[in-house]
């Protein structure tokens, strides 16, 4: 009966993981799972074509599935206060919160992540506080889009 869900939050509910049923919702287009002890998604969210909204801030997860590249639709994916990783294969984001995480260094690839579509750093589409990143960016954004573009494609490092 709840195949046909678009939105779904089944945030602060102290999950540590998914129903199977999760599987099943593929027309949702809004999936909320903040705020719970999640540690891993499991490989069918990426059979949910659909979804355009990806909310998994404060969970335990360290790294996203594979296949979540295949959610070619997603625009807004919150993955702030996790242990997670850059998701440089997700090009086609309008908003990638990674704030609150462990990353240390964001590689060469993510620079399309910085311009989306034309990019200015005070669109705040790209989230990156709080994480020990170990090359400074700030000094380089202050000349806008186009001098950050140029610092980071000669190796100035992460953002």
């Amino acid at each position: 009966a709840c195949t046909q869900l678009e939105v779904l939050s089944l945030a602060n509910n102290q999950l540590s993981s998914l129903p199977d049923s999760l599987c099943s919702l593929t027309r949702l287009k809004k999936l909320n799972l903040s705020h719970n002890n999640i540690s891993y998604l499991p490989a069918c969210v990426g059979s949910m074509k659909a979804l355009v909204f990806l909310h998994l801030s404060c969970n335990r997860l360290e790294n996203l599935p594979e296949n979540i590249r295949s959610l070619v639709e997603l625009k807004i994916l919150i993955v702030e206060g996790n242990s997670n990783s850059p998701l440089c294969y997700l090009t086609r984001l309008e908003l990638l919160n990674l704030d609150f995480n462990d990353i240390k260094d964001v590689p060469q690839v993510c620079v399309t992540l910085i311009i989306f579509t034309s990019l200015c750093l005070g669109d705040r589409k790209l989230h990156l506080v709080h994480n020990p990143l170990q090359k400074p960016v700030r000094s380089a954004g202050r000349g806008g889009a186009q001098h950050l573009f140029s610092y980071l494609r000669a190796g100035g490092g992460a953002y």
